[in-house]
């Protein structure tokens, strides 16, 4: 007899776990001698001695806490075989390569109209609008994105979409993945959680869920391809690198990507997002 599904409870144990990973080896960072690999932490009066080696795994197993939460949950609910199938998300590359350039060059493209739309407004736009980035960030984007997007998209995603319209669920990921970054105000060195509710966190939940829109399109539209997932996920950072953007709150660059968003939504339906079948997960 199946056990039923619970897809909910499965994405919140899966939030919970994905959260806990990072939080409790970004704690011990934090905590230590090395607090400078966390954006925005103080080090403590009192730090642990911890070594630089052990500091970098600690970071890498942080950052792919999504990941790692996505295969225990699957493992759990589903053993081996389901386990297989997350992985076999990683093999669907074989998708038109429009969704590629898409999804790598469209987050510097929207960058750009909103630079544009700021400019001709009136606004105040940076000196330089262009920037390449160094090499050491593709390194990084050849590697980090896939700790997360396992998660965020593999599994996620379409485990919440057996319940909920794709909009809907986009939507609900969108909000869980913005919060999991901000997991540093829930350290003694990093900050406060009342930050949760002013206007940078804000802003950037508003700017993380209409990404998580479009990357739902581009996942659901490719069939639930995880390397287009990746490539949007490397599209965002290379457009944050090559399009110059303003502090937050970033303006028109959330205005842009909010208007994207709800234009996706607009020609595809909120029930799909997408004009084929939404992928879901047993």
């Amino acid at each position: 007899m199946n056990a039923p599904e619970r897809p909910i409870l499965n994405t919140v144990l899966f939030g919970l776990i994905a959260f806990l990973i990072t939080w409790g080896t970004g704690m011990v960072i934090v905590l230590s001698t090395h607090s400078n690999l966390v954006n925005g932490a103080r080090q403590v009066q009192h730090p642990i001695a911890l070594p630089l080696p052990v500091a970098i795994s600690l970071v890498m197993i942080g950052a792919f806490g999504p990941f790692l939460a996505a295969v225990a949950v699957t493992g759990l609910r589903s053993g081996r075989a389901g386990v297989r199938e997350l992985f076999g998300q990683f093999g669907r590359w074989r998708v038109h390569p429009v969704w590629f350039a898409i999804a790598l060059l469209g987050p510097a493209f929207l960058g750009l109209v909103a630079l544009c739309a700021t400019a001709l407004g009136g606004g105040a736009t940076p000196r330089q609008w262009f920037a390449l980035p160094r090499l050491v960030h593709f390194a990084g984007w050849s590697v980090g994105p896939w700790g997360e997007e396992l998660g965020w998209r593999g599994y996620a995603q379409p485990q919440l979409q057996k319940r909920l319209s794709a909009l809907g669920a986009s939507l609900v990921v969108g909000t869980m993945w913005s919060l999991w970054h901000y997991w540093p105000v829930a350290t003694p060195a990093g900050g406060s959680l009342m930050e949760l509710l002013q206007a940078p966190f804000l802003t950037w939940l508003t700017y993380e869920v209409a990404n998580s829109v479009m990357m739902a399109w581009l996942y659901n539209s490719t069939g639930g391809s995880l390397p287009v997932a990746w490539a949007a996920h490397v599209g965002l950072s290379l457009g944050q690198n090559v399009v110059d953007k303003h502090p937050i709150p970033f303006g028109s660059f959330v205005l842009t990507f909010c208007t994207a968003a709800v234009v996706v939504v607009w020609v595809n339906g909120p029930r799909t997002l997408s004009r084929v079948d939404a992928p879901s997960r047993r």
